[in-house]
């Protein structure tokens, strides 16, 4: 949909399958058909930062990741640290998602429910401290929509098999509130509140952040600039809060 503000381009050897294009200082990556693994993974560049397809906004640009964490984008391009951060932003819901109908087995709807509440808030609030390379890779695959609704599919079958109907009007009702992003509205005011003392930077660079550096840690590479960069974002946002 961006696609549309930008003036065509000639299909030439230099420009076919680029998947990029620059108009009015906004460039849109990862957006060719060959390169594009997930909602993650495209992004378009604005002079105020970079947003993601799936609605995660950075306020680091491409220039500055490249100035400051060059080296660990040559083992690790940057549409995968984004994606890799994009699927930790999603983490809460991704567990709470998976969670409800394993506690429904244990309490009844309206005490299961409660508990994936505090579970939810607790983990939005603590994870941007928390990132793991390899916990992430877990999340990527819990965070699939069609094993998700096999699971659900299972699960709810039992509880109708055994008449626990409740149960299974709870455990919809709760799956189409965390997918689409309502539980998240409806406590974020609070989650905010959690967060402010403990982050001074915007909770999506905080945790690409953290990505940059595990990436660094694999591959045995010092990153001198990383603490400028960081400054530089700290100061953005307090500017604009």
């Amino acid at each position: 949909m961006y696609a549309d503000a930008c003036p065509a381009v000639p299909d030439t050897g230099e420009t076919r399958g680029m998947g990029a294009c620059k108009c009015a200082g906004i460039k849109i990556e990862g957006m060719g058909i060959s390169n594009i693994r997930t909602a993650d993974s495209a992004f378009v560049e604005t002079p105020q930062g970079i947003f993601t397809a799936a609605g995660v906004w950075f306020a680091t640009t491409r220039d500055a990741l490249e100035a400051y964490a060059s080296e660990v984008l040559a083992h690790e391009p940057i549409e995968t640290l984004i994606e890799r951060a994009g699927v930790w932003l999603r983490s809460p819901e991704t567990l709470a998602v998976w969670l409800l109908p394993l506690i429904m087995l244990a309490l009844p709807p309206l005490p299961a429910a409660l508990s994936v509440i505090t579970g939810y808030m607790a983990w939005k609030t603590l994870s941007p401290s928390a990132v793991s390379r390899a916990v992430e890779r877990v999340f990527s695959i819990m965070d699939r929509v069609w094993l998700q609704g096999a699971y659900y599919v299972g699960i709810l079958s039992y509880f109708a098999a055994v008449g626990q109907y409740v149960v299974v009007w709870t455990g919809l009702v709760g799956f189409i509130i965390i997918r689409w992003g309502l539980l998240s509205k409806i406590v974020q005011p609070v989650v905010l509140l959690m967060q402010r003392p403990l982050y001074h930077m915007p909770v999506p660079d905080q945790v690409l952040r953290a990505f940059i550096i595990r990436a660094a840690m694999a591959h045995r590479i010092a990153l001198p600039q990383l603490d400028r960069m960081e400054g530089q974002i700290s100061d953005t946002f307090r500017r604009r809060n």
